[in-house]
């Protein structure tokens, strides 16, 4: 057991620091379930095996962590991580991807460069948030207001930048239509009239498209975002 010592008084800021070949070895030392695969990923039930403070860095391991309670549990450059029915302290998520958060409790989390996360069934109190994040999904959550408002601005973040090229592309061509048509009937027809019909119906076209994306908006966030309860800021 001298490299689990060794292990052990490796501290990262006070953090136990584990990479992948290490959790590769732990895991054959003690016995995991699992092989870290897809298929059959390692099977992590009991926190006390890693410590209460731990930083998880590079590691493309499939590993699930069930019924585990850390006070402080950090994940940098991981993936294939699923945390089931598991209580954080703190936890922190950098530069992470395809994790999956079922049943758990969050008193913080904190997000950076981080995608492809999605919590169901769980409660966050406290979140920080920096650089990059996208397609983090929440699914019967309970979580606090402002969070929400931020995950989803930039969940659809490139839907509103579709919708803005969509509008200011229908609009450029309204502007070069009318600007053809304007010419065509005022010097050869001298019709004003038609001219204001054109131009009215011109602006209810561009408000309905307007309204119709609109609604494909709402029912994208309501479709990713089920069933989400806000916290009380109390």
């Amino acid at each position: 057991m001298i490299y689990l010592q060794k292990l052990s008084e490796e501290r990262f800021n006070d953090l136990l620091l584990y990479s992948e070949q290490r959790l590769q070895h732990l895991a054959h030392v003690q016995i995991w379930k699992g092989n870290g695969t897809e298929s059959d990923p390692f099977i992590v039930g009991n926190a006390n095996i890693l410590g209460q403070a731990i930083l998880l860095k590079n590691s493309s391991l499939h590993i699930s962590f069930i019924n585990c309670n850390f006070d402080h549990a950090q994940f940098e450059g991981c993936q294939n991580i699923l945390l089931d029915n598991c209580t954080f302290g703190k936890l922190v998520l950098r530069k992470c991807k395809k994790f999956k958060i079922d049943k758990s409790y969050m008193t913080d989390l904190s997000f950076s460069r981080t995608k492809d996360v999605l919590f169901k069934n769980s409660i966050i109190l406290n979140v920080s948030t920096k650089f990059r994040i996208k397609q983090i999904f929440l699914k019967g959550c309970q979580i606090n207001n402002s969070f929400l408002d931020y995950i989803l601005k930039k969940n659809c973040s490139g839907l509103y930048s579709k919708i803005k090229e969509f509008i200011t592309s229908i609009i450029i061509i309204l502007c070069i239509f009318n600007s053809y048509r304007l010419i065509f009937l005022y010097y050869f027809l001298n019709s004003s009239e038609i001219i204001n019909l054109l131009s009215f119906i011109g602006i209810i076209i561009a408000l309905v498209i307007f309204l119709l994306l609109s609604l494909l908006y709402e029912s994208i966030v309501k479709k990713k975002h089920p069933k989400i309860k806000i916290l009380s800021s109390t």
